[in-house]
């Protein structure tokens, strides 16, 4: 290599954090933001489940574009790869605000829009609940909650921007608090993930691929047919969506109706399929061990669930909760085990953050160690200081802190490793748990409400921050220096939770929340309203059922045992960090995508060798940016008036 381009690529591994990437990436946020509310809200068909988010790969495929035509036609260096990766980093933490079945940040504006609008005096809300809500935390204004829900308003009148200034400053201080605490863990930990352990990472193989000038991935022929056909795919479908006479290909198969009714097999919580490109294309991605793991432990889940109805063991109509709790046991055992493991790392980090003495540097670090365990109790302080002030009591504020938090943990752990099609896991969050253990009855009003308010994010995980932080940390892991991240990374949580209120209100007051667009926000505010209101009023007395504690004793032995199997036998063909993943209600529906994905990846490495395993492994990529770009193009075109009508009238 002569001496410029060796400078040319030494400039280009520097250039990582810098000033246009920050400012560009925050100027994407609201524009992003108002696309991901009004497709929720006007149904824009752009799924936003998954662990790799379409319309940040939609973004950065624009992004590397636009760079390729500077380059070509203005003759400048454009972005460099790692600047791309930081506006993709920052693009990702402002989108997983809306991610998952709870799309936390693009409903919450309904929650805090709903009970004080609907009290009325037939529920008696204002002698019930009202007295127990954090007004701090909901919009009280009857003009700016009228127009909400009628419509016909302009967002910036001064009344309605005062009535949400409030609600939105405390929620995006939860945020960002939230964002620090996984930063400052992800920086603790991401020496011995990423350089020791070395683990896989498989979401960010795509963003990293997409922006590498050495690998040519956009040159590749086989990309180039990947991408092509699933964009067809998507765009046949589409197409077929408003054309009856024109055949569409079905990627999903629900098989509810034929067992809705015949027992014991009526016991499948999940009775569908789903097989879509982009599915098998981020499976494929999964390590060929995990892959197996992974199908195995989803197809002995729905066996259980049947042998249960079988068996008579439901507990109230179709909730078989021993499922969900032998997951979490599973979780809990996994969690000791990575720290019983650890630490010797751990025990090192401390003396190196408290002593200055060890092998570990901090130099490159995004936080040094010190910093990043003052910052971890100083922001775990406030999280548990914003619970109290909900109404929490100290040992609720402070269990549901505990648990939410090693959640978030361990499922980052596991997307690192494992890169599972779904960020999420099978558990009602810390408020089942508690009436478990002390019975709905000594609950108090004001833990019922916290509850009620953190459901969105706590219930199954989609929303968390955590694991987009140490991704962002992997993706540099070529850079001399993190430092500079950190202030990405917290300005995105900043300016992306401020920018969904923003949109929030534009898609809304015009036209009202009750009249107009899809209604699943608001019907999440009506469900969970309605849930506190049972909550508030039952008066069934008693402690909690600890016989329903029996199932996370079940499923955390069980787990503890794969493990040891799979650390004195590698071979073994299970391995115990695919049990709690595995147990997710979307991962469930994704059975036949996970089997898809390692009958392929297993024949190309069997049968092909490592040459055709690389060809499929681009056609895979190919998928991918492929049903990404196409899905996201058609969710905007969506918003365009003449082709929503053209679409709807289709329908």
């Amino acid at each position: 290599m002569s001496q410029q381009s060796e400078s040319r690529t030494q400039r280009g591994v520097a250039r990582f954090v810098t000033l246009r990437a920050i400012v560009l990436g925050a100027c994407l946020l609201p524009p992003n933001a108002y696309w991901l509310t009004w497709n929720l809200w006007f149904q824009g068909h752009l799924s936003m489940s998954e662990s790799l988010f379409k319309s940040a790969v939609f973004v950065l495929a624009v992004l590397v574009g636009l760079n390729a035509l500077i380059r070509r036609y203005l003759r400048r260096p454009g972005l460099a790869p790692g600047e791309l990766l930081v506006v993709y980093a920052m693009v990702t933490i402002g989108t997983t605000l809306c991610a998952g079945d709870f799309q936390w940040f693009t409903y919450l504006p309904t929650f805090l829009a709903y009970p004080y609008r609907f009290a009325t005096p037939e529920n008696h809300w204002a002698e019930k609940m009202l007295p127990f809500l954090p007004y701090w935390l909901y919009v009280t204004d009857e003009t700016a909650l009228e127009g909400f829900w009628a419509g016909r308003v302009s967002p910036y009148s001064l009344g309605i921007l005062k009535a949400w200034w409030g609600p939105a400053l405390w929620w995006t201080s939860f945020v960002t608090a939230l964002t620090w605490v996984f930063l400052c863990v992800s920086s603790l930990m991401r020496k011995r993930w990423v350089e020791e352990e070395k683990m896989m990472f498989p979401v960010v193989v795509l963003p990293m691929a997409m922006v590498s000038r050495e690998s040519q991935l956009w040159r590749r022929r086989t990309f180039q047919i990947g991408a092509g056909t699933a964009a067809a795919v998507t765009l046949l479908n589409f197409f077929a969506s408003f054309v009856p006479a024109l055949p569409g290909i079905p990627f999903s198969y629900d098989f509810g109706p034929h067992v809705a009714n015949l027992r014991p097999w009526s016991g499948i919580l999940v009775p569908s399929l789903s097989y879509e490109p982009f599915l098998v294309g981020l499976c494929f991605l999964i390590p060929l061990d995990l892959l197996f793991s992974l199908w195995v432990f989803m197809l002995l889940g729905k066996v259980q669930q049947v042998m249960m109805v079988q068996l008579g063991w439901e507990t109230r109509g179709q909730d078989l909760v021993y499922f969900e709790n032998q997951a979490f046991g599973a979780l809990v055992a996994l969690v000791l085990l990575a720290i019983w493991l650890d630490r010797g790392y751990l025990s090192a980090l401390l003396r190196n953050a408290l002593f200055r003495r060890g092998p570990l540097a901090d130099e490159r670090e995004a936080l040094g160690h010190r910093v990043a365990l003052v910052g971890l109790a100083a922001g775990t302080g406030y999280l548990w200081w914003f619970l109290r002030n909900m109404g929490m009591t100290v040992v609720s504020g402070t269990a549901l802190l505990a648990i939410y938090l090693l959640i978030s943990f361990t499922l980052t752990r596991f997307r690192a490793q494992l890169g599972p099609p779904y960020n999420e896991i099978n558990f009602d969050g810390p408020r089942k748990l508690m009436r478990m253990l002390v019975g709905a009855s000594n609950i108090d009003a004001g833990t019922e409400v916290a509850y009620t308010l953190m459901d969105p994010i706590d219930y199954n995980q989609c929303n968390s921050p955590s694991p987009l932080t140490i991704e962002a940390l992997k993706m540099g892991e070529r850079q001399q220096t993190l430092r500079g991240l950190a202030v990405a990374l917290m300005l995105a949580a900043v300016v992306g939770s401020f920018s969904y209120f923003w949109a929030t209100t534009q898609v809304v007051y015009p036209g009202g929340a009750s009249i107009r667009g899809h209604m699943s926000p608001v019907l999440a505010g009506t469900w969970e309203h309605a849930n506190l209101d049972v909550h508030l009023t039952e008066s069934v007395k008693g402690g909690g059922n600890w016989l329903l504690m029996l199932p996370f004793a079940v499923g955390a032995v069980l787990c503890g045992v794969l493990m040891m199997l799979k650390l004195h036998f590698p071979a073994f063909p299970l391995h115990p960090v695919a049990l709690p993943v595995a147990s997710g209600w979307s991962t469930e529906a994704a059975l036949a995508a996970v089997f898809i994905a390692w009958v392929i990846k297993a024949a190309a490495l069997r049968w092909g060798g490592q040459g055709t395993y690389r060809l499929a492994h681009q056609i895979a990529l190919g998928v991918l940016v492929g049903s990404a770009v196409t899905a996201s193009i058609l969710s905007i075109l969506r918003q365009i008036p003449g082709i929503q009508e053209l679409i709807v009238s289709g329908v």
